[in-house]
């Protein structure tokens, strides 16, 4: 399966890769997952095999049955080796290839991208959560039962105009609101600290305005997340509203992408809850690697048909806003309609 003679359309459809990018990524981590001689017997897997284990395992159906088949090994080598890779991953690989904004440059960028792409200035990143189906856990399971009806972990994403992913906490129960999730997120913090690297945009009459994210109408207003109008009083928000749903578009095909990518995303996670927050967080590297570089991959019709199960799902159950969490910030309120004109 990762032999010198298997052709490239083989390795993007068992690695979702090239194997240029893979023998990268093996690389990337060689010196964490590589074998040690004083280590027991699964850690004499190469890192290659290890990382394909891994990878593989992702990619379909997250079956630690048939990823241990397909490479002819135990199922707790499969589970142990998928731990140890993930963790490189995400330690490693993660602030390379997902990180927010490290300074006013990088910033800027991401700003520019978003005016350009869509006029809307100093947005930086498209903010949503998404339920990853779980097994019920044996504590406090009620707590990530969510409104969707089964058990989930809520995971919220940033992603920028390009459909890179800039931030991801894949932490909360499924019965948290993402309102509640975002207030009491790191990137929230980070914003009102002001922690983030900001550029500020001067409004005419008006004192300037931060960078801010794009939510949808589940999440608060405030100086830093923008939402679309409840009822437009004229045609600059009705037009305002137009252009700020075309720029939150970048999410949901951010997702489909991911979860047509990475098919244990798509189905009931039954491993300790410990554990899938890690795992998780692997998908969405792994996810901006395959993107930066390039390696067309994903076949589109898939991908289309994530990015519509995602709306279906959102018409059937709708996330209502939270009676406390969604609440908007009064400076917001008055500051929206300024947007409008420029």
């Amino acid at each position: 399966m990762i032999g010198p003679d298997v052709p490239e359309t083989c390795w993007k459809r068992n690695f979702r890769m090239t194997k240029g990018c893979f023998l990268e990524l093996a690389a990337i981590i060689d010196t964490v997952v590589s074998p040690q001689s004083n280590c027991p017997n699964y850690r004499f897997l190469t890192t290659h095999k290890k990382l394909a284990i891994t990878i593989y395992y992702l990619k379909d159906t997250g079956s630690l049955w048939m990823t241990a088949n397909v490479f002819g090994i135990h199922q707790c080598t499969v589970s142990k080796t998928v731990q140890v890779v993930c963790d490189a991953i995400n330690n490693i690989v993660g602030p390379i290839y997902l990180h927010l904004p490290k300074n006013k440059e990088d910033m800027t960028k991401l700003a520019s991208q978003f005016e350009v792409k869509f006029g809307m200035i100093q947005a930086f990143g498209c903010i949503d959560g998404t339920h990853v189906q779980i097994k019920r856990p044996i504590k406090n399971g009620q707590d990530y039962f969510c409104y969707k009806q089964y058990f989930s972990l809520n995971v919220q994403a940033v992603c920028d105009s390009k459909g890179y992913f800039i931030d991801v906490e894949c932490k909360w129960p499924g019965s948290v609101h993402d309102a509640k999730m975002f207030t009491n997120s790191t990137i929230n913090k980070k914003l009102i600290k002001g922690t983030l690297p900001q550029t500020l945009y001067s409004l005419p009459n008006y004192h300037s305005i931060p960078n801010y994210l794009i939510g949808d109408p589940a999440y608060p207003l405030t100086n830093f997340c923008i939402k679309e109008f409840q009822s437009c009083s004229n045609n600059e928000e009705v037009i305002f509203n137009s252009m700020l749903r075309s720029a939150r578009n970048q999410i949901e095909c951010a997702f489909g992408r991911l979860k047509a990518r990475w098919g244990f995303l798509r189905k009931i996670i039954d491993i300790k809850i410990e554990t899938v927050p890690i795992v998780i967080y692997t998908c969405f590297v792994l996810h901006n690697f395959c993107e930066k570089n390039k390696t067309y991959d994903l076949n589109e019709e898939e991908v289309n048909q994530q990015i519509e199960r995602h709306r279906s799902d959102a018409l059937k159950s709708p996330n209502l806003p939270d009676s406390i969490y969604s609440a908007n910030n009064p400076e917001a309120i008055k500051t929206s309609p300024l947007y409008c004109n420029h």
